[in-house]
């Protein structure tokens, strides 16, 4: 017994290692293009499906893609419908593990675990290029893999010989609610729900536990292994959450569909099994289990996926963000989603701001106060995003960049620097507004008309700069600039005219005064909404002036 207990500590401790790392190698060994590929290629829901399916079958790890799509969605690189077209092919992808194990069940390549680790050691030891000292270090997680099920294999004596094991697996585990629990529980715990089902491939090959009861702890494992995306949306914003539970909502509903039609389906595992693998043991229905229970799940929801995105939407709502929503610490060592991640901030904190202007102008025109509080707490807002997003760039600063990513680190802090500067500028507004209803002063039609002509060239300057961004055009950042120069004409046109009112007595100084410095603020927006836009568009070079 003592064997045994040290066989399976030792040996599922292995086969979880195992296969941990091989996941862990063959993602840094395919990272830059698994990142690139789940970035550019997932246009739509099927394409989505099928790049989730190659990748997770590349990496051998849901988790990872799942985790890193969820990171994705709340940066903005991915839309909803996109990210659930992931999910459904990374949950087939990663049953190709099991069928691996199965396939060493059957033609013993237990037996070669040692030299493929070996061999895997003398790559990543020896090896020069990072790529190949990652593919050895999945080599290596490979081979202790097949390690793990060696040893595991070796106990399988003692497991037949013991009645304990029989009478909880036969009495308790064969127990529909209670092997899916023991499964989910399992997988939560080890975050692999590939090293679950290798456990319960060793166990069927005991004869300890039939069909039924592997295939209850395999539905469960499905459950399990949301657990990770679930821990990494809690940070996220609303899209991330909605990404988490979609998968968690996926897999719960196709498990509970399985378990209400157990017996045909076990039928239908049998028969395809002996159908395509005449002779196949236990570990092959298993397996085969697995993969089908996913590709049937994936064929009933791919046709719903539109109707599936609107019942998340409804359900999960989002809640008021205070703080930055995009910015994930997951997507530090992928520069080119932190830095889009980062540039979603920074239109965030613009929208804020540009808010911001548009109702401290209405308090001006209408004389109305109840906004100030609102503008008070945006203000905050962007204070907070401007130290959010410079501690997020410092951090992506430390990890190794591309030379055109490192240039982005200091333009951003400029950028979102600018935008805290506008969301001061108005929240000054707040206290001319307030001198200029306590001494009941107004304003003449015209004056108010000059001001909104300004004020109508800043939102422009916004929604332009917000464009440039977005569609990453520095001929719109030229139209900005214009923009810019335009706001600064006015603003001298407006004093100049100003000047000639007061001369002609048909304003008051005291008016005229709140007036002027309302012109100044405005240029001054004017122009930090310019440099917002140009610092975030690196590749603008603003037009060399003419005296």
């Amino acid at each position: 017994m003592q064997e045994l207990i040290f066989g399976l500590i030792g040996g599922t401790a292995l086969l979880m290692y195992g296969v941990d790392k091989m996941g862990d190698g063959l993602e840094k060994a395919s990272g830059p293009l698994m990142k690139k590929i789940l970035a550019v290629l997932t246009g739509n829901v099927w394409s989505a499906f099928l790049v989730g399916t190659l990748l997770t079958a590349l990496v051998q790890s849901s988790t990872a893609i799942t985790v890193l799509t969820v990171g994705f969605v709340n940066a903005g690189l991915l839309k909803l419908p996109q990210a659930v077209g992931i999910i459904y092919g990374a949950n087939i992808g990663t049953t190709l593990t099991a069928q691996l194990m199965a396939f060493s069940f059957k033609f013993k390549l237990t037996d070669i675990a040692l030299p493929v680790v070996g061999i895997g050691f003398a790559l990543s030891y020896f090896a020069r290029r990072d790529v190949v000292k990652h593919l050895g270090n999945a080599l290596m997680g490979f081979g202790l893999m097949f390690l793990g099920l060696k040893i595991l294999n070796s106990g399988i004596p003692i497991m037949r010989e013991s009645e304990t094991l029989r009478y909880f697996f036969a009495n308790y585990a064969s127990i529909p609610i209670v092997g899916i629990f023991l499964g989910a529980a399992a997988t939560a715990m080890v975050h692999s729900s590939s090293a679950t089902v290798g456990l319960v491939m060793v166990l069927g090959m005991a004869g300890i536990l039939d069909l039924k009861t592997a295939v209850l702890i395999m539905l469960g494992d499905n459950i399990g292994t949301c657990i990770t995306a679930q821990l990494a949306s809690m940070t996220g914003n609303i899209h991330a959450r909605r990404t988490a539970w979609a998968h968690t909502i996926y897999n719960i509903f196709g498990v509970t569909v399985v378990a209400l039609m157990l017996p045909w389906f076990l039928t239908i595992i049998h028969s395809f099994t002996q159908y395509m693998q005449p002779g196949a043991n236990i570990s092959a229905e298993i397996a085969n289990s697995h993969t089908l229970f996913n590709i049937f799940s994936a064929l009933v929801f791919l046709p719903l996926t539109k109707y599936y995105v609107k019942f998340l939407e409804t359900v999960i709502r989002g809640r008021d963000e205070g703080t930055s929503v995009h910015l994930d610490k997951l997507l530090l060592d992928t520069p080119v989603a932190a830095i889009k991640a980062t540039q979603s901030e920074i239109i965030r904190a613009a929208e804020i701001t540009r808010k911001m202007v548009l109702n401290v102008m209405d308090s001006f025109y209408t004389g109305d106060t109840g906004k100030f509080a609102q503008l008070r707490r945006d203000e905050e807002k962007v204070n907070k995003l401007q130290h959010d997003i410079t501690a997020y760039m410092v951090e992506l600063s430390k990890r190794p960049m591309h030379e055109s990513q490192s240039i982005m680190i200091p333009a951003l802090i400029n950028s979102i620097n600018h935008l805290e500067r506008v969301g001061d500028h108005a929240e000054n507004f707040i206290s001319l507004a307030t001198s200029k209803n306590e001494r009941h002063l107004q304003f003449s039609e015209k004056a108010v008309q000059e001001l909104k002509e300004m004020e109508t060239a800043i939102m422009e300057m916004y929604d332009k700069s917000i464009q440039a961004v977005n569609e990453n055009d520095p001929t719109i950042v030229l139209e900005v600039y214009e923009l810019e120069e335009k706001v600064d004409e006015i603003a001298a046109l407006l004093v100049q005219k100003h000047i000639q009112r007061l001369e002609a007595g048909k304003c008051t100084v005291e008016a005229g005064v709140i007036f002027i410095d309302i012109v100044n603020y405005l240029e001054r927006i004017a122009d930090h909404v310019y440099k917002f836009c140009r610092e975030i568009s690196v590749e603008f070079k603003e037009p060399k002036k003419i005296d």
